[in-house]
């Protein structure tokens, strides 16, 4: 009994351990690249991934600051630690942006798309329910990435 409860208490405790990597480059074209494995061939920075916001929750643009505070500078440790997650947000929207760009881009490409059911069968998806997905991916495109 000791040794299981043990064995949960550190399994608990290595869970954030294993949260996903994501890397960012610039392939030879130009275009900034995002994948989970890091290019061979060029360099890269690590970035950290945390639990995705909702779309149109957290991209809200952030209430502007009173003029008392906005006058004063703050090199605060908190201000800081703001800053960092700001920039974090951005970055993870911006890799929210490109997928959503890149399943668009299959989307209007790809005539004849399928997905898995629940039963772990191929099935395709009809002109009329991709024609809506699509319409849907621009519209999210419009209202949350520039």
């Amino acid at each position: 009994m000791r040794k299981t409860v043990i064995a949960i208490a550190l399994g608990l405790a290595c869970t954030p351990l294993m949260a996903e990597k994501l890397y960012k480059w610039v392939d030879e074209n130009g275009v900034t690249q995002f994948s989970q494995q890091p290019p061979v061939s060029s360099q890269y920075e690590r970035m950290n991934v945390t639990a995705p916001p909702k779309l149109g929750s957290e991209m809200a643009p952030e209430p502007a600051e009173s003029s008392s505070t906005a006058d004063a500078p703050d090199d605060s440790p908190a201000t800081a630690a703001t800053q960092q997650q700001t920039k974090e947000q951005q970055a993870l929207q911006e890799a929210q942006c490109a997928k959503l760009r890149e399943d668009l881009t299959t989307m209007e490409n790809n005539p004849r798309l399928g997905r898995t059911n629940a039963a772990g069968e191929m099935e395709r998806i009809g002109e009329d329910e991709r024609q809506s997905m699509i319409a849907k991916a621009r519209e999210e495109l419009a209202t949350h990435c520039d």
